[in-house]
């Protein structure tokens, strides 16, 4: 059964409500990821939000490189438009 519980922000904290469609891949990759960290879908996709900023942020400045490592491979994140 998925997980389509909403995590509700406390009130007055400026929360703001939308409704969004996703396509089935769409979801059921949202659904996987959260499934995955045992959190809701709102979690996953406020999850997905952050790191979405953080990878656009490090893109802006020239200075800032985003690396994965995996055993002995390294990698670079570029953004690709």
């Amino acid at each position: 059964m998925p997980n389509t519980e909403a995590s509700i922000p406390p009130e007055g904290a400026g929360a703001k409500r939308v409704n969004v469609v996703f396509s089935k891949e769409q979801f059921d990759t949202l659904q996987r990821l959260a499934d995955m960290q045992k959190i809701t879908l709102s979690d996953a996709l406020r999850q997905a939000i952050s790191l979405s900023d953080l990878i656009v942020h490090a893109h802006a400045d020239p200075d800032t490189q985003i690396l994965f490592k995996k055993g002995d491979l390294i990698q670079e994140l570029k953004i690709v438009r």
